[in-house]
């Protein structure tokens, strides 16, 4: 699912660039003799930022992603459950640090120690179109089952 984020985040920045007006600044005359100067190409180096696997916007985006669906799924569960044990407990704000530390962990332990996710994306950057659009469209709806059980789970009264 990180590396699916991943992947449509920085695909929906490339799809922007063709339809950005501010893209236009970078084509006047005083900017371009500004980047001859410094020898840079200035699309390859914002694609180069957003698309950095290390440290670039959408491994960012990503990531938050992560933990987001991460919290959600907890914190929807949580509610369900408690629904339907009715034992009248409110959710106070000692669950919702509770969710944010696991869900933090989790992500930390399965992802993000010792940079795992760059080992598993150079086995996924080998995938077919096929699978890309599948793991794509399992991520996808994945996470918008994960919302649509929250909005439940804030509804669910016993």
């Amino acid at each position: 699912m990180h590396y699916c984020i991943y992947r449509a985040h920085y695909n929906l920045h490339l799809l922007a660039n063709k339809i950005n007006p501010f893209n236009l600044i970078h084509k006047l005359p005083f900017q371009k003799r500004k980047y001859e100067e410094l020898g840079i190409d200035i699309h390859k180096e914002i694609n180069k930022a957003f698309g950095d696997k290390d440290n670039g916007l959408s491994i960012m985006v990503a990531g938050g992603v992560l933990f987001g669906v991460l919290f959600f799924l907890l914190f929807a569960i949580t509610k369900i459950l408690m629904s339907a044990i009715n034992n009248g407990t409110v959710l106070s704000a000692g669950y919702f640090i509770a969710f944010g530390f696991l869900s933090l962990i989790v992500c930390y332990l399965f992802v993000f120690k010792k940079d795992k996710y760059l080992a598993y994306f150079k086995d996924f950057e080998s995938w077919t179109k096929g699978e890309n659009r599948k793991y794509g469209w399992i991520s996808f709806v994945f996470i918008v089952a994960v919302f649509l059980m929250f909005l439940v789970s804030l509804s669910w009264h016993r």
